[in-house]
């Protein structure tokens, strides 16, 4: 570890292009990687040694670890201003990591950030619209169930209560079907707490705003709509659209009125969460009486697509605009390559296993295509369980909603993959 020369950044799992970002604009960069990063991301070494230190833990869910990097920090006098956290797994960690940096009145305050029985109690305190909702120590709590059967109205969606991704999420749609499906219940290995949040159903357009914010003041804020509401993503509308599942930018030329109101909204959400700054990923549904209905929030960038999608409509990496505002606080406009941009993920209609898929030449050569990302390529085994299972996103841009839509259809329809049900 080298001596650090002033407030230093503490970047929470491996992302080669954000820990470059961050390096351009200060020396002062710490790393923390798992197990997984180690044995799957396959670190480069020599970015690693441009920074003044790289800690390892088995895991952000190791309190003795994160706790004991929180120590060496402290007794070598780093003073940590920012600790970057962008994916899921590592959220609690870094909230932990910032409580024992940092301390804090609300030591809770992280929590909220990804448990969603906390989250929807603060974000409702703070007078936005959330789904009624009743907590379950697991799906064997039957005075829960039962609570929840005599209170809310149903169709209902249960879900890990620390879940992400609909992982594990069910919709239920009579009280006498509740206590079958909690019995028959299954949590995604990725998925640790047996928690869970019961929730009423609520329908209208999922929305979702992608923000970066300093000092409480949004350096972009980036609308955009999923084709179709998660949840409602099927093998049957798969099938009838495989460009469905994904989502395209909602401009505000276009959508004054509904920017708006998502300012408005964020800025009560961030007010109940206290949430100054940073990435933010929101998820609201927008009712046909314009009623807008708080979700979900995130203290980090989209995931999927939604990086490549924002940093297309941005003009600049994404993650050049996380590591500006960590650094600096300072933020650029955006500077779309085309005025309508929009993601999809591509996937295949039966499980199986991947024997053909779009090679990066043709997808190069089309003119609508701005980017693209390989998750699963030959070889690789889906089982199409859930609809995050990812295997190939597309970012799209167009002249016009119109043009747009008669793209995403078109390069959809072109772009596919195809599974073999066989062993390899």
């Amino acid at each position: 570890m080298t001596e650090p020369d002033g407030t230093a950044i503490l970047l929470c799992k491996w992302h080669p292009t954000l820990l470059e970002e961050l390096l351009a604009r200060t020396p002062d960069v710490y790393v923390v990687l798992d197990d997984f990063d180690v044995e799957h991301m396959h670190p480069d070494q020599v970015l690693l040694d441009k920074t003044r230190g790289v800690y390892r833990v088995s895991s952000f869910d190791s309190i003795e670890e994160l706790s004991s990097i929180a120590v060496d920090l402290t007794i070598h006098h780093v003073i940590v201003g920012k600790i970057v956290s962008h994916t899921e797994f590592s959220q609690y960690g870094a909230g932990l990591l910032e409580l024992l940096l940092h301390g804090g009145e609300d030591p809770l305050k992280f929590t909220a950030y990804r448990d969603k029985r906390l989250m929807k109690a603060r974000v409702r305190a703070a007078g936005v619209p959330t789904a009624r909702s009743c907590s379950l120590a697991g799906p064997d709590d039957l005075t829960a169930a039962h609570r929840a059967m005599a209170t809310l109205r149903f169709p209902v969606v249960v879900k890990p209560a620390s879940g992400f991704g609909t992982m594990s999420t069910l919709k239920v749609e009579r009280p006498e079907d509740l206590l079958d499906t909690l019995t028959g219940y299954t949590f995604e290995p990725l998925l640790r707490s047996r928690q869970l949040i019961i929730e009423e159903f609520i329908t209208g357009d999922e929305v979702c705003v992608d923000a970066l914010w300093s000092g409480g003041e949004a350096l972009s804020f980036v609308v955009h709509s999923y084709y179709r509401p998660r949840i409602g993503l099927t093998a049957e509308s798969l099938h009838e659209d495989s460009g469905l599942n994904g989502s395209r930018v909602l401009t505000e030329s276009d959508h004054p009125e509904l920017y708006r109101e998502l300012r408005q909204l964020h800025n009560r959400i961030n007010q109940g969460l206290r949430i100054k700054d940073g990435a933010t990923h929101l998820e609201v549904f927008v009712q046909q009486d314009g009623t807008i209905v708080f979700s979900e929030i995130a203290t980090r960038v989209g995931g999927a697509w939604v990086p490549r999608m924002l940093s297309a409509y941005l003009g600049r990496e994404v993650w050049a605009a996380i590591a500006e505002a960590a650094v600096t606080g300072d933020g650029v406009p955006a500077r779309p390559r085309r005025p309508y941009v929009g993601g999809v993920n591509i996937s295949p209609l039966q499980p199986g296993l991947i024997t053909a898929m779009p090679d990066e030449a043709e997808l190069a050569s089309h003119p609508g295509v701005l980017d693209w990302q390989v998750i699963r390529g030959l070889g690789s085994r889906v089982s199409l369980t859930h609809p995050s299972e990812w295997c190939l996103f597309l970012v799209l841009g167009a002249d016009s909603a119109q043009e747009y839509e008669e793209l995403r259809r078109e390069a959809t329809e072109r772009f596919f993959i195809e599974t073999h049900e066989g062993e390899q």
